[in-house]
């Protein structure tokens, strides 16, 4: 077989004339030559396009990347401000019974304190009584004493004798 030497791939080749021009086999067709430099232009283009291509993935891969990095960054303070925001709210929900567990007090504190007629009927009964004018057990002692002093000092004693 006239096919068995080629490589995989290589067109088969028919049993021709032999020319002898040249050291190398004569000169080549013209033909060959150029589809071989349109493959090598157009194998180069595709490499130089792979290339580009493989660029912009690796770009748009680290884009992603930094973009994931970024929401997982994010979505980590959004964590932490909502766990922040969630014991705020607690502790304000606290304080708010509290103050309303006070409010509740002092109102209940304010029904039971005395009222302002009250007090206004409570006032006139002290003004009529006067009681800065009212003398305490030790002046009435005292003056009882001086009384019972002067009428001693007044009468001769009469158990001398």
């Amino acid at each position: 077989m006239a096919n068995e030497g080629l490589p995989f791939g290589a067109p088969p080749t028919q049993p021709e004339e032999k020319k002898h021009a040249g050291l190398f086999g004569g000169k080549h067709d013209e033909a060959a030559g150029v589809s071989v430099s349109d493959l090598s232009m157009q194998l180069n283009n595709l490499s130089r396009r792979l290339r580009i291509l493989e660029e912009r993935y690796t770009s748009l891969r680290k884009k992603t990347q930094d973009t994931d990095q970024t929401i997982l960054n994010v979505n980590k303070q959004l964590t932490s401000e909502l766990k922040a925001t969630h014991s705020e709210l607690v502790d304000f929900r606290r304080e708010f019974y509290d103050l309303r567990d006070k409010t509740k007090l002092i109102v209940k504190e304010l029904k039971e304190c005395a009222k302002t007629d009250e007090v206004k009927v409570l006032e006139n009964y002290i003004n009529l009584w006067e009681p800065v004018n009212f003398v305490t057990k030790a002046m009435v002692e005292k003056i009882v004493d001086d009384r019972i002093e002067e009428k001693l000092g007044q009468r001769p004693l009469l158990r001398e004798g």
